[in-house]
């Protein structure tokens, strides 16, 4: 498209200071406050479900490793598990709703009146979420009552409108091309950091300080990242009037990209496609795996759970993506795409058939390139995007990845809960099948672009060829 690809190089960039550097302090705080309380409320869900059922949770689990599978002990281990993994599927519904809109307004709201009120919004919606939770722990209420703080959580974006301000303000600050990629990867590393520091520390709040105290902790981080926000440098140049353009031309802003006839409609089509599916296992996953770690034959405590999920950040989010840069030098950002999605693959194909810890803490190893995607997904939509319509692009791609990752956790849940009685690592089979479909859209992708950039190189060869008899 010449006259995007035209609007997309004539647009300033904003210039970057020292102060810029405390957005990737607030990705950290952020990403640790939320984690941690999904952590703390997953397992709190848990718990109360035991407490309903008059058991207690660790001669429970116990029972449950170390029984037959046709006793009394299991059966009800199972039928916990299936209860808790409905109520989490419930708490997504709830929050996939309204996080549809909002993530899609406040990505395209960014591009006029600012980034740091995009990185506000998901923040408030975070405090109260922390602050509901924590009375409701104190308070002992029915966990059905959470569904409040997971509808709030919606309409406040989650934590995807919180990243999508992020890589937006990234775009505003980097250069098309491998400086673009290079900082869209430095947010998903410091998000890794978020999500690494979250798995370590929430088993031992919740062991040594107890469910109300862990989520105390999370809201007082909450209400840091807030105060520090105010300190953030603004990276929207000239702001416009709020009020000029209508809420349903700031949606059809975000959906432009998907419906209006151009020559890369095809690329954001079909790029869109394979993220909605990359990223369909990623609330499901956090969520399905505690209760599958908790679960016969593993019966994992807080703590090492904790561990796992840290040693998967690591591999994933630190280790993994911090060789982007090296592998730059021999690959490309369709390879590494495709490279990362096979190894996605292999995680969920390990996890799904893990019958002892040892496959279990295997499964990092396989997956170190499987986060891959997002960052190259999210590199390649930016570039064929004008730099004023940044916010527009990422906040659509927020909607769908809010949209796929929490639609994503309902099926997962109820396919846990539906099926864990009969074989527990069915819902992971099924992430690994969103990553295989995804392979087949990405190798589709890379065909055509093949395909067409031939048909360019030809056009532009004859072109020569003609100016060449005219001399």
């Amino acid at each position: 498209m010449t006259s995007n690809e035209e609007k997309i190089k004539s647009l300033p960039q904003s210039k970057m200071t020292r102060r810029h550097y405390l957005l990737y302090i607030l990705i950290v705080l952020f990403v640790y406050s939320y984690v941690c309380t999904v952590i703390v409320e997953t397992q709190y869900a848990y718990y109360a479900v035991e407490r309903e059922r008059n058991v207690t949770g660790s001669v429970s689990r116990h029972a449950s490793c170390t029984a037959n599978k046709s006793t009394s002990q299991f059966l009800l281990q199972q039928e916990i598990q299936r209860v808790t993994a409905q109520w989490n599927a419930y708490g997504h519904i709830a929050s996939a709703l309204p996080a549809l809109i909002m993530t899609i307004l406040v990505g395209s709201w960014s591009d006029k009146i600012g980034r740091r009120v995009a990185l506000i919004i998901p923040t408030l919606g975070q405090i109260f979420k922390c602050s509901f939770l924590a009375i409701a722990v104190k308070l002992e209420w029915n966990i059905y009552y959470l569904l409040i703080p997971f509808f709030v959580d919606g309409i406040s974006g989650t934590l995807v409108a919180f990243i999508s301000a992020a890589l937006s303000t990234t775009a505003d600050l980097t250069k098309y091309g491998k400086t673009r990629t290079f900082g869209i990867v430095l947010v998903e590393i410091t998000l890794g950091l978020g999500v690494t520091t979250a798995n370590i520390t929430s088993g031992y709040l919740i062991k040594y300080t107890g469910f109300v105290y862990s989520v105390v902790t999370c809201l007082s981080v909450a209400i840091l990242v807030l105060l520090l926000i105010v300190f953030l440098p603004e990276t929207v140049q000239s702001k416009k009037n709020f009020q000029s353009i209508s809420q349903i031309q700031y949606i059809k802003n975000s959906i432009s990209f998907y419906i209006q006839k151009g020559p890369s409609r095809w690329k954001y089509i079909i790029l869109a496609a394979s993220f909605a599916l990359s990223v369909m296992p990623t609330i499901g996953r956090n969520n399905v795996q505690i209760f599958y770690l908790l679960n016969s034959p593993f019966c994992w405590s807080s703590v090492l759970i904790g561990w796992f999920g840290a040693a998967r950040s690591v591999s994933e989010l630190i280790i993994g993506l911090g060789f982007v840069r090296l592998l730059r030098k021999c690959m490309t950002d369709r390879q590494m795409l495709f490279a990362g999605t096979l190894s996605a693959i292999g995680y969920y194909i390990l996890m799904s058939s893990a019958v002892n810890d040892i496959m279990v803490f295997l499964t990092p190893v396989v997956g170190i390139m499987s986060h891959y995607p997002k960052p190259m997904i999210r590199s390649l939509l930016s570039a064929i995007t004008a730099r004023d319509e940044q916010g527009a692009m990422f906040g659509g791609l927020t909607a769908i990845e809010s949209t796929s990752s929490l639609l994503g956790s309902v099926l997962a849940n109820f396919i846990y809960g539906e099926t864990v009685a009969i074989y527990r690592g069915i819902a992971m089979a099924i992430f690994g099948v969103y990553h295989f479909i995804a392979l087949c859209l990405i190798s589709v992708f890379i065909f055509r672009e093949k395909r067409e950039k031939k048909i360019e190189d030809v056009d532009v060869g004859d072109q020569k060829i003609i100016y060449t008899i005219k001399m």
